[in-house]
């Protein structure tokens, strides 16, 4: 998954405008809404994993705020602040790692083995390497032939009659 220049610019604005409300950069989306663009910013709580909504609101105050007085976004634009949620986006193989064991959903950016789409049950993580388990195989993938991966949100069964 290939970063823009200018990701990776805001990248390293939002990192360090973040460290003061205890929370840390999970990824950026860039889009784009009529004549503005959408800057989606993602955040992760670094200790149990959970952002509540006044945290995301203190977070797009401090940002905005950073980006006008660093001037880094040409234009009109809507900034977006959340948490990844339950089926949150990976940005980097490295955050898929403690997902291992879990589901996930692939998509490629080009055909492997003639599929594009790889859902299943992420059995590893090794550098830049994911293997996706779908049914007993495993499809090793690079990530950066990786368009999007999301983990999969399998709730608990809940047996009928249960009180």
């Amino acid at each position: 998954m290939t970063r823009s220049p200018l990701i990776e610019r805001l990248a390293g604005i939002i990192g360090p405008a973040l460290e003061p409300l205890s929370v840390t950069l999970w990824g950026v989306e860039l889009a784009s809404a009529g004549s503005r663009m959408v800057v989606r910013v993602y955040i992760d709580d670094a200790g149990d994993g959970s952002v509540s909504i006044d945290v995301c609101a203190r977070a797009s105050r401090a940002l905005g705020a950073v980006f006008d007085a660093e001037d880094v976004l040409p234009g009109a634009y809507v900034l977006e602040v959340s948490s990844p949620g339950l089926e949150r986006r990976f940005f980097s193989a490295a955050q898929m790692a403690a997902y291992v064991g879990r589901v996930v959903d692939v998509r490629l950016f080009e055909p492997q083995d003639g599929r594009r789409h790889l859902r299943g049950t992420l059995a590893e993580v090794k550098d830049e390497l994911i293997g996706v388990d779908e049914e007993g195989v495993t499809t090793r993938v690079a990530f950066d032939r990786v368009k999007t991966a999301h983990l999969v949100h399998e709730f608990p069964e809940v047996g009928l009659g249960a009180k």
